[in-house]
Protein backbone atom coordinates (compact mmCIF):
# COMPACT_ATOMS: atom_id res chain seq x y z
CA UNK A 1 0.00 0.00 0.00
CA UNK A 2 1.29 3.58 -0.91
CA UNK A 3 1.07 6.05 2.20
CA UNK A 4 2.30 9.32 1.48
CA UNK A 5 2.89 9.87 5.73
CA UNK A 6 4.34 6.51 5.59
CA UNK A 7 6.69 6.88 2.23
CA UNK A 8 7.31 10.63 1.53
CA UNK A 9 5.53 12.99 4.15
CA UNK A 10 7.35 16.26 3.82
CA UNK A 11 5.53 16.00 0.41
CA UNK A 12 2.56 16.81 2.38
CA UNK A 13 3.74 20.15 3.29
CA UNK A 14 6.45 21.97 5.56
CA UNK A 15 7.58 19.85 8.38
CA UNK A 16 7.33 22.50 11.39
CA UNK A 17 8.24 19.56 13.87
CA UNK A 18 9.43 16.31 14.53
CA UNK A 19 9.90 13.65 16.79
CA UNK A 20 10.40 9.90 17.00
CA UNK A 21 6.98 9.18 16.94
CA UNK A 22 4.83 12.33 15.63
CA UNK A 23 4.97 15.38 12.63
CA UNK A 24 3.55 18.39 12.57
CA UNK A 25 3.26 19.35 8.94
CA UNK A 26 2.05 22.78 7.53
CA UNK A 27 -0.75 21.26 4.94
CA UNK A 28 0.68 22.24 1.45
CA UNK A 29 -3.08 23.41 0.43
CA UNK A 30 -3.34 26.57 2.26
CA UNK A 31 -6.52 26.63 2.73
CA UNK A 32 -6.61 28.69 5.44
CA UNK A 33 -3.26 30.29 7.09
CA UNK A 34 -2.15 27.60 9.60
CA UNK A 35 -3.71 24.55 8.11
CA UNK A 36 -1.61 22.37 9.76
CA UNK A 37 -1.44 18.71 10.47
CA UNK A 38 -0.74 16.34 13.38
CA UNK A 39 0.29 13.13 12.15
CA UNK A 40 1.61 9.86 14.05
CA UNK A 41 4.48 8.26 12.02
CA UNK A 42 3.75 4.45 12.61
CA UNK A 43 0.98 3.24 10.19
CA UNK A 44 -2.38 3.13 11.88
CA UNK A 45 -6.00 4.49 11.35
CA UNK A 46 -7.57 4.94 14.28
CA UNK A 47 -6.70 7.11 17.85
CA UNK A 48 -8.29 4.03 19.56
CA UNK A 49 -5.22 1.51 17.85
CA UNK A 50 -2.65 3.68 20.04
CA UNK A 51 -1.66 2.98 23.48
CA UNK A 52 -2.65 5.01 26.04
CA UNK A 53 0.55 6.49 26.55
CA UNK A 54 1.01 7.09 22.91
CA UNK A 55 -2.17 9.17 22.82
CA UNK A 56 -0.96 10.94 25.43
CA UNK A 57 2.07 11.75 22.93
CA UNK A 58 0.00 12.69 20.31
CA UNK A 59 -2.36 14.53 22.09
CA UNK A 60 0.59 16.40 23.93
CA UNK A 61 1.82 17.04 20.73
CA UNK A 62 -1.82 18.26 18.92
CA UNK A 63 -1.83 20.66 22.47
CA UNK A 64 1.54 21.79 21.52
CA UNK A 65 0.77 22.69 17.62
CA UNK A 66 -3.11 24.47 17.97
CA UNK A 67 -1.70 26.54 20.93
CA UNK A 68 0.95 27.77 18.26
CA UNK A 69 -1.05 28.02 15.74
CA UNK A 70 -3.51 30.07 17.50
CA UNK A 71 -1.08 32.27 18.55
CA UNK A 72 1.06 32.90 14.89
CA UNK A 73 -2.45 32.99 13.57
CA UNK A 74 -4.33 35.49 16.04
CA UNK A 75 -7.55 33.07 15.23
CA UNK A 76 -9.96 32.55 17.77
CA UNK A 77 -10.26 28.84 17.55
CA UNK A 78 -9.32 25.48 16.06
CA UNK A 79 -11.48 23.54 13.85
CA UNK A 80 -10.02 19.86 13.93
CA UNK A 81 -10.84 17.34 11.73
CA UNK A 82 -10.06 13.45 11.15
CA UNK A 83 -11.02 11.53 8.29
CA UNK A 84 -8.61 9.10 6.94
CA UNK A 85 -10.62 8.60 3.76
CA UNK A 86 -7.70 10.00 1.19
CA UNK A 87 -5.23 8.63 3.60
CA UNK A 88 -6.10 6.08 6.02
CA UNK A 89 -3.13 6.74 7.64
CA UNK A 90 -3.67 8.76 11.74
CA UNK A 91 -3.53 12.34 11.07
CA UNK A 92 -5.87 14.98 12.50
CA UNK A 93 -6.29 18.60 10.55
CA UNK A 94 -6.03 21.65 12.31
CA UNK A 95 -7.82 24.52 10.94
CA UNK A 96 -7.54 27.80 12.62
CA UNK A 97 -10.06 30.21 12.21
CA UNK A 98 -11.82 33.40 13.56
CA UNK A 99 -14.83 33.07 15.79
CA UNK A 100 -16.91 34.98 13.47
CA UNK A 101 -16.88 32.47 10.80
CA UNK A 102 -20.38 30.45 9.63
CA UNK A 103 -20.61 26.83 9.18
CA UNK A 104 -20.33 27.72 5.07
CA UNK A 105 -17.52 29.22 5.51
CA UNK A 106 -16.11 26.67 7.54
CA UNK A 107 -17.01 24.16 4.66
CA UNK A 108 -15.13 26.21 1.91
CA UNK A 109 -12.27 25.70 3.99
CA UNK A 110 -12.11 22.20 4.74
CA UNK A 111 -13.24 21.00 0.88
CA UNK A 112 -10.36 23.56 -0.14
CA UNK A 113 -12.71 25.99 -1.82
CA UNK A 114 -10.57 28.73 -0.77
CA UNK A 115 -6.79 29.54 -0.87
CA UNK A 116 -4.28 31.56 1.88
CA UNK A 117 -1.55 33.06 0.24
CA UNK A 118 1.69 31.67 1.34
CA UNK A 119 3.58 32.90 4.53
CA UNK A 120 7.34 31.97 4.90
CA UNK A 121 6.93 34.42 7.56
CA UNK A 122 4.40 32.04 9.14
CA UNK A 123 6.73 28.76 8.58
CA UNK A 124 9.79 30.46 10.62
CA UNK A 125 7.32 31.26 13.57
CA UNK A 126 5.76 28.31 13.58
CA UNK A 127 9.02 26.10 13.75
CA UNK A 128 10.23 28.63 16.49
CA UNK A 129 7.16 28.17 18.37
CA UNK A 130 7.59 24.28 17.99
CA UNK A 131 11.46 24.20 18.55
Amino acid sequence: MSCVFCNEPRSAGEVLFEDDRVLVILHEDWAVRGHAMVVWKAHIENVADLTIDEYAHFAAAHHRAERALLDATGADRAILLKLGIATPHLHLHVYPVSASLDRAAVMEIIDGRVRDAFDQALIDELRERLA
